[in-house]
């Protein structure tokens, strides 16, 4: 009888263990990959419209942002009117930063997943003023982006929010 009941509890505290774990796994997730997102808006001097590349157009909406960023030489100053993009998205549960430099810029290019698990990502597009007010993305000051990832744990899933907002340098 003893065994069987100390066997309960030590399944019961693995499963709990592996649950928390899961929990802080996802938060560190979810910071991480807010980190790069504000960093990003931060480094753009503006949002775009859109960016296309061969034959795949991208376009800064509720689901994609489109960052008009200075691009810089090898001793990483900026370079006057030259810019690069970058393009952030969700595709198939995971979140992608995509970066396309200019033909000039020392900044290399890449297709980073930043994060896997998401339900949703959420870009909203904001003025200077206090309290912002949602505008097109071309005119906005600030970005505010919204992740939801879920993630199974046992027989649950466990879903989790994540905001963060970003004023963009508009020189």
């Amino acid at each position: 009888m003893a065994g069987v009941l100390l066997l309960v509890i030590i399944v019961n505290s693995a499963g709990l263990f592996t649950e928390q774990s899961s929990k802080v796994q996802e938060g560190l997730n979810s910071n991480d990959t807010l980190s790069v997102l504000r960093g990003s808006i931060k480094q753009a001097s503006s949002v775009a419209p859109s960016y296309t590349d061969g034959l795949t157009t991208y376009t800064s909406s509720t689901s994609q942002l489109v960052l008009k960023v200075s691009s810089i030489d090898s001793s990483g100053n900026i370079i006057d009117s030259l810019f690069d993009y970058f393009i952030l998205y969700s595709d198939q549960g995971t979140v992608h930063l995509k970066i396309f430099p200019d033909a000039v810029s020392s900044r290399p290019g890449s297709d980073r997943i930043l994060s896997t698990n998401v339900d949703n990502l959420i870009f909203q597009y904001l003025d200077s003023v206090n309290p912002p007010v949602e505008v097109s993305p071309i005119s906005a000051a600030k970005v505010r982006v919204t992740l939801i990832l879920s993630k199974k744990i046992g027989l649950n899933f466990t879903t989790s929010t994540a905001t963060t907002e970003a004023n963009l340098r508009n020189d």
